[in-house]
């Protein structure tokens, strides 16, 4: 039963060989030039070894689809390693979308060899132009050439088969073009296809509150570190129940300090403090003394300033 499958298989591809194999237009040749025939004869006829087949569908298509093209090699095993046979093609501009599909049919001395590739074009060349014609329109590719090469992989001789040319056309509607040129406006419409769920090396929750715990860890650390400066800049305030003393005693220390210091400026208003204080609890010869001191174009020695200090303080050293 296979082996008469394949023998009505083998008669419909020599039957269809002018269509399949040549262009349209191309008279077939006498023979198969390329070929070697063997004059005992082959089990597929004309005495060679091996026959190409080629197909395209489908013939005309719209812009953007997907071509198949198919090429079998149906070879006889007694004069054919199906081992040996090589195929080169080329479908520009159509992109090859993947590697193709080899089959292997066997059946007694016959072999099959069927290359299938899936082919597509969506660049410019392949846009239908308006107006139509037939050098963006139809597409005759190059020859796909079928070799049969030795042990060392050198070709001993080969066969050419011509691929059927097919035609684009566009997915514009002849309605939609005339409304195009009228309006010269495009109305776009799409499909939304399902988008396929995200995948993450790390969970998104998990990634937001471990966000959250740094974020709040590193706040902590700018309160900590802005506390600390504040405690090392912050003006240190002496009140009046820390400094010890009448106020004419603490404005006294003051005028120590900045006739210590050499601090002139400082020295003449703690004078006039002393003499406030002084105005304050007693009207004396020493508030006069204090204002003239705090005027006074010199700088107070030493041993004046103190024994300024030690009168106004009433001490027993002063009264003495």
């Amino acid at each position: 039963m296979r082996r008469a499958l394949l023998w009505v298989v083998v008669a419909a591809l020599a039957a269809a060989v002018p269509a399949a194999a040549l262009n349209p237009g191309q008279v077939p040749p006498t023979g198969h030039p390329g070929l070697p025939t063997h004059k005992s004869g082959s089990a597929i006829g004309e005495g060679v070894p091996l026959k190409a087949y080629a197909q395209m569908s489908p013939a005309v298509h719209l812009f953007g689809d997907v071509v198949t093209a198919k090429l079998a090699i149906v070879a006889d095993t007694k004069w054919v390693d199906p081992a040996r046979v090589r195929v080169h093609t080329t479908f520009k501009p159509y992109v090859v979308l993947h590697a193709p599909a080899v089959v292997h049919l066997r059946i007694g001395r016959f072999e099959q060899i069927t290359w299938t590739w899936k082919i597509r074009c969506i660049e410019s060349p392949c846009v239908p132009r308006v107006p139509r014609s037939d050098k963006f329109h139809v597409f005759r590719f190059s020859p796909a050439h079928v070799s049969y090469v030795d042990g060392t992989g050198k070709p001993q001789y080969g066969i050419n088969a011509y691929w059927p040319p097919i035609e684009v056309i566009s997915q514009v509607s002849p309605g939609v073009q005339r409304f195009l040129q009228l309006t010269n406006h495009i109305k776009w419409r799409f499909a939304l296809s399902p988008v396929a769920a995200p995948t993450y090396r790390v969970s998104p929750p998990l990634v937001q509150w471990l966000a959250v715990a740094l974020a709040g860890l590193f706040g902590l650390i700018a309160l900590f570190l802005a506390g600390r400066w504040y405690l090392l800049i912050r003006p240190r305030r002496t009140t009046y129940a820390e400094a010890p003393g009448t106020p004419l005693e603490r404005a006294l220390a003051v005028l120590r300090y900045a006739h210590e210091t050499g601090d002139e400026t400082l020295q003449r208003k703690a004078f006039e403090r002393v003499a406030d204080e002084l105005g304050t609890e007693r009207a004396d010869e020493l508030t006069r003394v204090a204002r003239e001191l705090a005027w006074s174009q010199r700088t107070p020695e030493d041993e004046e300033v103190e024994e300024f200090a030690v009168q106004a303080l009433g001490t027993p050293e002063a009264e003495e």
